[in-house]
């Protein structure tokens, strides 16, 4: 099936695929710089999961630009809660394997890889968020995995979803830009939750890299907008390079918060 052309689609709606396209590439951006940082250890393909499990989280990502085109909103849904469930669990194999290869900690932790439950965020270790945020981030992260876990099995809520959109006339193809833009909603929360779970089955410095610029401010990408990315940001305001526009940094930081 030939990808549709977003100068086919009516200009509301196809201002509402750009916008999200716009936080899928920032995602996608992201998790260049994370694949690149830690290849720079020699070890990373024989210790690290997210050496292999980064194709699988592009391949979701670019799902996330392709289905809305189409208007195959329901199942770029399900593509979030495998982003959302994948990030959980590398997370927490790599804070709990430390330096295991990648075969021992598919042994060692086989049996909370296979369950498509998600209580290992309990035992995750949230040392780049302020103490503060941790108990509000791991509500965030159970609210999104409950949310996208709709879509996954077939539910009641999703049938009568899918009731109502054909009374009103919406299917694929057809959809308005207020259901792209709702999945954009969705689609960003994810993806910063995803994110601020990578940065932690990464040493401090990956995080740090990224977030503070050469001259101390912080990095100006989609993602500052969330609340717990914002968190994650304010962890860093120690380093030397901010002191002198700290106060700035911090009102900035507090003014971008969105979502």
């Amino acid at each position: 099936m030939p990808r549709t052309s977003l100068e086919d689609l009516q200009p509301e709606l196809a201002t509402a695929i750009r916008a999200n396209e716009a936080v899928v590439l920032s995602y996608l951006s992201t998790l260049s710089f994370i694949v690149m940082q830690g290849a720079r250890d020699p070890s990373f393909r024989d210790t690290h999961v997210f050496s292999y499990l980064a194709q699988d989280l592009l391949q979701s990502a670019m799902a996330l630009i392709i289905l809305p085109r189409e208007g195959i909103l329901n199942a770029a849904k399900r593509e979030l809660r495998f982003v959302l469930e994948a990030s959980i669990k590398l997370a927490f194999v790599e804070q709990e394997g430390t330096t295991a290869t990648v075969q021992e900690k598919l042994e060692r932790f086989d049996k909370e890889l296979a369950s498509a439950k998600i209580s290992v965020k309990n035992a995750l270790k949230l040392q780049l968020l302020p103490e503060a945020d941790r108990d509000a981030f791991r509500v965030e992260v159970g609210r999104l995995f409950s949310l996208t876990s709709g879509y996954v099995h077939l539910t009641p809520s999703q049938i009568l979803e899918s009731i109502s959109a054909a009374e009103a006339g919406i299917t694929a193809g057809k959809e308005r830009p207020s259901d792209v833009e709702s999945l954009t909603s969705v689609v960003e929360r994810v993806l910063a939750v995803s994110l601020v779970l990578l940065f932690h089955a990464f040493p401090y410095w990956v995080a740090g890299d990224w977030m503070v610029e050469e001259n101390g401010l912080s990095n100006r990408w989609h993602f500052s907008a969330s609340r717990f990315v914002a968190a994650m940001d304010s962890e860093f305001d120690y380093k030397h390079e901010r002191q002198k526009s700290l106060p700035q940094i911090q009102r900035d930081r507090q003014a971008r918060i969105r979502f």
